[in-house]
């Protein structure tokens, strides 16, 4: 079915009128109509009702409708991408990422990447934690570089393994446990605990309240952050200690110390994650670069 004709529909369809709609498309009445009358024929159904002078759209016609538009966009938006490729066009790769965790993996990735794609122009975006995934479900992002602790993120993304953390306890440098190498969980019930917040952090925040529910840790030691790098600062100003990865530990003062959790149960992936359906082929040629500079 040639795009055209589903282009002529979606004319006459905000017309409603055969004859004005082949003057805007400068083809004569006859040829309009024998257009539409293929389009009924091959889906075998009646897209419009005609009437002596206007037409109305049938109500399967109104559903092909926006069939119609949805097909057109993906052929336009699909074209575009593939002339901005061949011609050198600049094209836009847009890339949600964690901060302290993927940041030293993120500047030689880029630098690789402007090398080879210089007509590819990176757009750059620091979230929380909760925000990635949302915003790359929208087609906000194209790429995020993220925890891995939503796992139905795996039914409509693809991944590519960064590398491997682990949550720590972030306490005072003053505090009684600071020198010590690793430290359990039970060993905090004393504590009072800054925790991720639920609303902000999804699957992280399932993560450690799992840990911490096992533990059975009262609600009122529990103190919940809206923001990772801003619990670091709550620690330092005496609220509690922290549950946070230990990647944190890169933009973290010298005030407070990192102390890993005994057990391998802490350790998490941080993954690069796109959408199956991302048509953008700047994705792969950034995770061709992400691969590169971790051999």
């Amino acid at each position: 079915m040639p795009i055209s004709i589903l282009r002529e529909f979606i004319v006459l369809s905000k017309n409603l009128n055969f004859s004005k709609t082949a003057r805007q498309l400068y083809i004569t009445q006859s040829v309009l109509s024998k257009h539409i009358a293929l389009l009924e024929r091959k889906i075998g159904l009646t897209l419009l009702i005609r009437g002596h002078h206007n037409v109305e759209l049938t109500d399967v016609g109104k559903l092909f409708l926006k069939e119609a538009i949805a097909i057109v966009n993906r052929y336009d938006e699909g074209m575009k991408k593939v002339k901005m490729a061949v011609y050198g066009i600049k094209m836009e790769l847009k890339i949600g990422y964690l901060y302290a965790s993927t940041r030293d993996i993120l500047v030689p990735a880029m630098q690789l990447f402007k090398k080879y794609y210089p007509h590819i122009e990176l757009k750059l975006m620091a979230c929380e934690y909760g925000k990635l995934a949302q915003k790359l479900k929208n087609n906000d992002l194209d790429l995020i570089l993220t925890a891995d602790f939503d796992k139905d993120i795996l039914f409509w993304c693809d991944t590519y393994k960064l590398y491997e953390d682990e949550l720590c306890v972030v306490v005072r440098k003053d505090h009684p446990l600071a020198k010590r190498k690793n430290i359990t969980i039970h060993e905090l019930n004393s504590e009072r605990i800054l925790m991720p917040s639920n609303e902000n952090f999804n699957g992280y925040a399932t993560f450690v309240n799992e840990i911490f529910n096992s533990e059975k840790l009262s609600q009122d030691r529990k103190l919940r952050y809206k923001c990772a790098g801003s619990s670091l600062l709550m620690v330092e100003a005496g609220y509690g200690a922290a549950i946070v990865p230990q990647k944190l530990k890169t933009i973290a003062s010298e005030k407070i110390c990192f102390i890993p959790l005994r057990g391998n149960q802490y350790s998490f992936d941080v993954i690069a994650a796109w959408r199956k359906v991302n048509n953008n082929p700047a994705v792969k040629k950034f995770i061709q670069m992400l691969s590169d500079i971790q051999i």
